[in-house]
């Protein structure tokens, strides 16, 4: 028998769920006209320094000291090539926010977190907010919004700066799985003696590790192929005819190693993986040599990928991360 599936939103798991209410649905409504209030405005500022740039470059007034000239020059080219980007990227931010609050419409549902600060699983910047959020307290409670994924309150207290959190689902652990880990017995290798015990993956496990497959595209093939043909020309036309440092040469070479060391791991990690999903079985590591170790320390692990499938009987980070959306 398998457990039924876990819901996880940044590490957490999900325990329950409920409806927003009608004053927090219009306060969502006002978040997404005020974003989108501000991406306006940087779109205006940036064609506000467009327009003052051009105005700057079409006066001719009498000629300029060579200093005061030079510092034109730089403004305008500051205001181009600075400050019209900022203000692009700060615009499509905002137009970003106001779509995922405008997805939001469809469905009222708040999911309810509940867990350890320290099982915390985001990219850097949101989990840093996150753990700032959640104060000297080592357990949080987040509430996020199911349809955009964006974090409505921590501990009870609302968020004034939207976060937006990794939504995932994972298959659960067999009844078998407790079972296997009480039975680990110690093997001798060359690195030492570990207890270690194995166990088979169930159906839901493997279709969740058939989805984590890196998708290796025929597109990258033949974009590195193309890469190291422009590199391995560049090579030879410089070994036939040296002009000085070839820049261009460098770069390409650069870049059609990026691509092949990409492309190799890309493969390798799904040779492994694949190799993981014929033999269906992960092995069970109890670092802990007490006779009654916890089972909390108990750690099960993909015998080709290296990577581990569960701590202490729960999903690892990286599954809580990236699994499948549910």
């Amino acid at each position: 028998m398998t457990d039924a599936a876990h819901d996880w939103c940044a590490g957490l798991r999900v325990t329950r769920s409920r409806l927003l209410t009608v004053a927090e649905f219009r306060r969502i409504q006002l978040g997404r006209r005020v974003n989108l209030v501000k991406a306006s405005a940087w779109l205006l500022a940036a064609l506000v320094i467009l327009v003052a740039c051009a105005a700057v470059l079409g006066i001719s007034p009498e000629p300029r000291e060579p200093l005061v000239a030079n510092a034109v020059l730089i403004l305008v080219i500051l205001g181009i090539f600075l400050g019209v980007p900022l203000c692009i990227v700060m615009s499509n931010d905002y137009f970003k926010l106001a779509a995922l609050l405008k997805r939001q419409y469809r469905d009222s549902e708040v999911l309810v977190c509940e867990g350890a600060v320290a099982d915390l699983v985001a990219e850097p910047p949101e989990l840093e907010h996150l753990r700032r959020e959640s104060g000297e307290s080592s357990e949080v409670v987040l509430e996020v919004l199911k349809q955009s994924r964006l974090v409505w309150s921590v501990n009870g207290h609302p968020q004034e700066s939207w976060v937006v959190v990794q939504r995932g689902r994972t298959a659960g652990a067999p009844d078998q799985a407790r079972l296997a880990a009480q039975y680990v017995k110690p093997v001798e290798t060359e690195d030492g003696t570990f207890r270690l015990h194995q166990r088979p993956l169930s159906e839901g496990e493997c279709s969740e590790l058939r989805a984590y497959l890196p998708r290796v595209k025929l597109a990258g093939f033949v974009i590195a192929l193309v890469m190291n043909v422009v590199a391995v020309a560049h090579l030879v036309a410089n070994l036939r005819k040296p002009q000085g440092l070839p820049l261009m040469g460098i770069v390409m070479v650069t870049v059609a190693g990026w691509c092949d060391v990409n492309l190799v791991f890309a493969v390798r990690a799904r040779r492994k993986m694949l190799q993981d999903l014929r033999e269906r079985y992960v092995v069970i590591y109890q670092p802990d040599p007490a006779p009654n170790a916890s089972q909390e320390s108990v750690v099960e692990y993909l015998p080709n990928a290296g990577t581990e499938w569960t701590t202490g009987g729960r999903a690892a980070g990286w599954r809580r991360l990236h699994g499948p959306t549910g």
